[in-house]
């Protein structure tokens, strides 16, 4: 049975030790910010969003938004200058809960660019790009996808390939879904990227 396209973003599961840690950061609301999107900090320490492909780094994936008063958000994504429903910090911040811990296991889609992954495929290091748009307004979701073409065994490529998502209807090839780990994570990376 071939695969389907789901894109889940970069989408936290259990670690290898069962839980998922996450911390709450703030973010400027000039930003379009979606679930599941990898990001990382600006030179403020504040949330924004990560850049795709090698060198970047990346410090984890939003699972969730609050406002000032850590209220439950409107939207399933945090729309750029909300006009409605959030309240904000005096400085214009809200709340972004990210996933953010260096052993933390992702799972996101493999794209159809370039040729399939396969078992050999593991430890191999990747980035991600976007499908369209960073993000799905009706979702909420960031279209976030491994980059195929771009598979390296260098030490710049954003996540590590840890292996094929075991589920019955996930098998090698377009749309394949990997569980990944961040290989530049912001609070491990042999090379501290600047912060922008």
């Amino acid at each position: 049975m071939p695969n389907v396209s789901h894109i889940t973003g970069l989408r936290p599961i259990e670690q290898p030790f069962g839980n998922i840690r996450c911390n709450f950061y703030e973010a400027a609301t000039g930003l379009a910010l979606y679930m599941y999107q990898p990001v990382d900090l600006n030179s403020s320490g504040r949330i924004t969003v990560a850049g795709a492909n090698s060198n970047n780094l990346i410090v984890g994936s939003i699972v969730g938004f609050a406002d000032d008063s850590f209220g439950v958000l409107p939207n399933p994504y945090l729309a750029a200058n909300p006009n409605f429903g959030y309240t904000v910090n005096s400085a214009g911040l809200v709340k972004v809960l990210v996933a953010d811990d260096p052993n933390q296991h992702f799972i996101i889609e493999e794209d159809t660019g370039g040729t399939a992954l396969d078992a050999q495929s593991v430890g191999a290091g990747a980035s991600f790009t976007y499908i369209g748009t960073t993000g799905n307004t009706t979702s909420g979701v960031a279209n976030a996808v491994l980059d195929r073409s771009g598979i390296d065994t260098g030490a710049l490529q954003q996540l590590r390939l840890i292996k094929k998502w075991d589920k019955p209807d996930n098998a090698f090839g377009n749309w394949c879904k990997w569980v990944v780990k961040i290989n530049l994570h912001r609070y491990t990376a042999s090379t501290s990227g600047v912060l922008v």
